[in-house]
């Protein structure tokens, strides 16, 4: 790779390398949190991510796999007249690039620890590339203050992520290279461009192209993309729902990957870095279909109109007496799915609502 400013193919080269508060201040705070964090559920069955990806698949760490679902979802309103994002073109990405973080701790943040770094970009040929790049950053982000290095799971040089390259994937205010979530969006941003149609074998090989100038490297990404394409996504794939309920399911998708944060999340996205529950659904039909739902899944439980579990829809509301307050609520994606924030130490999530929710009382709230 010789463009300025784009990203180096170093994949094969890499190195190995409190205040307690009082009062009515308590009640309120117990409320917002809903008692989600009160909850320990037992491992759930693979279930298809978004964008008809897999909830598992081998040789790619799981939360990585949440990094790629989710930019594939993100990217259509950060780039819209990029079409043809699909989780596997940026799998293919990370695949060569680093084989997706592999030997590395993935933390449910996306945060890469230790950190990914390429060659020294000095011009020596190793690691197959004779350019010579000079620091761009002062080592701010690959540590060295002479010359670049490729940085991250997906590999970007410093000059190219500094520049709109970079994104904040998982909504924590930084945009790190180092992060799965936020390199997953970068690398889908850098693919798109202004606009392009990945749908299209042509455009989608000029895109991988623009990626790294190497035919060999086109052929290797495009190999491993029409791999993961053809992978099943499973029955628990969740429906594609359309009109407001759709909107309001697709809002909540984009927050896959973010942390849950005991009382995080308004109207306009998560704060303290994440979610609740009751933050997210809040966000989701805000963003979706414009309905401001009260703050907590108590309060959410009154809104609305009662249906039969047996009637569920996708974009109904599941508000589930899992710990005898009614504290914890979801999204119903269909084809028994829901998203939620799950509790602390866990991720906004898609998981079954067979199994461990199942065995607890739910009322279900058509809000739309």
């Amino acid at each position: 790779m010789t463009g300025k400013g784009k990203v180096v193919l170093a994949g094969s080269a890499l190195l190995a390398p409190v205040v307690l508060v009082l009062g009515l201040v308590v009640l309120f705070v117990a409320a917002v949190a809903n008692g989600a964090a009160g909850h320990e559920e037992a491992e759930a069955a693979p279930v298809a991510a978004s964008g008809g990806a897999p909830g598992k698949v081998a040789g790619i760490d799981p939360v990585m796999l949440s990094a790629y679902t989710r930019a594939a979802t993100q990217i259509t309103a950060l780039r819209p007249k990029c079409t043809g994002m699909r989780w596997s073109v940026i799998a293919g990405i990370g695949k060569v690039e680093s084989n997706h973080a592999a030997g590395r701790t993935v933390a449910a943040n996306g945060n890469i620890t230790p950190h990914i770094l390429g060659v020294r970009l000095n011009g020596s040929g190793v690691g197959g590339n004779t350019s010579t790049f000079t620091d761009t950053d002062r080592g701010r982000l690959d540590g060295d203050t002479a010359y670049d290095r490729a940085v991250g799971p997906m590999q970007f040089l410093p000059s190219t992520w500094n520049g709109p390259t970079g994104q904040d994937g998982n909504n924590d205010g930084l945009k790190d290279p180092h992060n799965a979530f936020d390199a997953a969006l970068g690398t889908a941003a850098y693919l798109c461009g202004t606009g392009t149609d990945l749908k299209q074998a042509d455009q989608l090989r000029k895109a991988i192209y623009r990626y790294n100038h190497s035919t060999t490297y086109v052929n290797d990404v495009t190999g491993y993309i029409a791999e993961y394409d053809a992978l099943p996504t499973g029955a628990g794939a969740p429906a594609a729902a359309k009109g407001r309920a759709g909107a309001v399911i697709n809002a909540a998708r984009t927050e896959l990957g973010t942390p849950y944060v005991w009382g995080g999340g308004n109207t306009t996205g998560p704060t303290k870095g994440g979610y609740d529950c009751s933050g997210l659904m809040l966000y989701a039909y805000h963003q979706g279909a414009d309905i401001t739902l009260p703050r907590t899944s108590q309060q959410m439980r009154h809104t609305g109109t009662h249906v039969d579990r047996a009637d569920i829809q996708p974009g109904d509301l599941i508000v589930i007496n899992n710990d005898g307050n009614w504290g914890h609520v979801g999204l119903y994606t269909g084809n028994n799915t829901m998203i939620h924030a799950p509790r602390p130490g866990k991720t906004v999530e898609t998981t079954p609502t067979t199994g461990y929710w199942e065995k607890y009382d739910w009322d279900v709230r058509r809000v739309l």
